[in-house]
């Protein structure tokens, strides 16, 4: 007698919980995601500044303005405050990302009023020593560097550059030049007129109610004023109308870095959530049709995949793997032609379970802590999306059809409006990649050559 396994259960609807919130006379606004389950709590500090919120000539300065927040205040030098860090085991982060940027305290609750006098002075009364910020680029000279050998950084400058040429979303990364022409000045200045408290977010997760993060919040950062500067208005990004061709040389390569970019959706379009489907069907995991397709039928590479880069404005989906040198072409043709038949056929009715799956699952985990919670809800603000999105998440995925994703693949992926990046040897690949258009060649450091 053979013993059948159970049928797989339909998960249902994960409530995404209500966040509590409070606001300040100043405009700060606290949000709190509750927890008693462990003695921590995590405060995060979100600011709506972010690498489109550089000059044109200097893209380094608001991460420069964070980074230096650690390195003095009028009353700490640097070394008292990575020591009061070390004596509290308080966890210190800052990143600044595309359209927003944060720094964050994780610590046990005991030394909780201690770090929030310590972020208080941080972001109240930094000095910007100049002689820090001599520290920090001969740290970060380094990375710049190292960044720059990484043929999969440098093929997402190089897309970005081609979809949004004089528009700040091409602001991938900084460069040494940034560096050199940052002064203590200028980082001031950026701060002042930037981080402010008006349009930030104070996240509270852990054992702390919204009566004692409110009090906390006005004990700690009621007398921060300020209005940051309004954001210019963007030019309009330009239209990709034809097939266009980047081959990056990087010497005596052995493999080649493909990256082929076509056009996408801001994160607050009503048709986001189904292109989200349809990129997940393409190669948004390994039972994908691009992992499929280049990795398990024609052993090009370890894995190749697509993926949605979207923010508030606009977006571009970009699909690709790491392959031998000698399979090039090959893989760049069955790209392409997995684009087109997105186009042409209608994914199975168990490609789009298994998406919905997938995506079900990814959002499920994104929701197991209660930091992770909280970050999502600052996400959906600063993405302007409606206020039920996440609590409607999973039902819009499984309303999502396959003409949806049909529609969204004949919108969007255009095999003939492509920018296709290739990074390798170009005496490899160089005469065959002209046959696919319009060829450019630049050097690693984004030259045309």
């Amino acid at each position: 007698m053979s013993v059948q396994p159970p049928s797989p259960g339909v998960e249902k609807n994960i409530l995404f919980p209500e966040i509590e919130e409070g606001r300040l006379s100043n405009g700060l606004r606290i949000l709190l995601v509750s927890n008693s389950r462990l003695p921590r709590i995590s405060v995060k500090l979100f600011f709506p500044v972010g690498r489109i919120s550089n000059p044109d000539d200097n893209l380094a300065l608001a991460s420069l303005a964070l980074e230096l927040l650690k390195s003095g205040t009028q009353g700490r030098s640097a070394e008292e405050i990575s020591d009061l860090m070390d004596q509290h085991a308080i966890q210190y982060e800052t990143d600044v990302l595309m359209e927003h940027a944060y720094l964050s305290m994780t610590l046990l609750e005991d030394h909780v009023e201690t770090a929030l006098d310590l972020l208080s002075d941080m972001v109240l009364n930094p000095i910007f020593s100049g002689k820090e910020l001599d520290k920090v680029k001969i740290r970060w000279r380094s990375h710049i560097i190292a960044q720059r050998s990484q043929p999969g950084f440098l093929a997402e400058e190089s897309v970005a550059k081609t979809f949004f040429p004089d528009h700040p979303y091409s602001r991938v990364s900084i460069t040494e030049e940034d560096l050199e022409r940052s002064t203590s000045e200028r980082v001031a200045q950026m701060y002042g007129e930037h981080f402010a408290p008006s349009r930030a977010f104070l996240l509270f997760t852990g054992r702390v109610n919204l009566e004692q993060a409110v009090e906390w919040a006005e004990q700690f950062l009621g007398i921060w004023k300020g209005e940051p500067v309004e954001p210019p208005d963007f030019p309009e990004p330009a239209t990709v109308e034809q097939r266009i061709v980047n081959l990056i040389h990087r010497p005596h390569s052995v493999q080649s870095q493909i990256l082929i970019g076509s056009k996408g959706l801001p994160k607050d379009d009503p048709d986001f959530i189904s292109l989200k489907m349809a990129n997940q069907v393409l190669g948004g995991g390994a039972s994908a049709r691009l992992f499929l397709n280049l990795r398990e039928d024609k052993g090009y590479t370890y894995g190749a995949y697509s993926r949605l880069n979207s923010y508030c404005s606009d977006g571009i989906l970009v699909a690709g793997a790491s392959v031998r040198s000698e399979v090039t072409v090959e893989s760049v043709e069955e790209v392409l032609k997995e684009l087109q038949c997105m186009r042409e056929k209608v994914a199975k009715g168990e490609e789009l379970d298994r998406a919905q799956s997938e995506l079900i699952g990814s959002f499920i985990r994104q929701m197991e802590s209660p930091i992770s919670v909280g970050e999502l809800e600052v996400e959906r603000r600063l993405n302007r999306l409606p206020e039920d999105y996440y609590r409607n998440f999973i039902p819009a995925l499984r309303q999502t059809d396959l003409d949806s994703v049909l529609q969204m693949a004949k919108r969007f992926f255009d095999p003939e409006r492509t920018v296709i990046t290739v990074v390798t040897d170009r005496g490899k690949v160089e005469d065959d990649l002209g046959a696919f258009g319009k060829l450019r060649v630049f050097d690693t450091e984004g030259n045309r050559i």
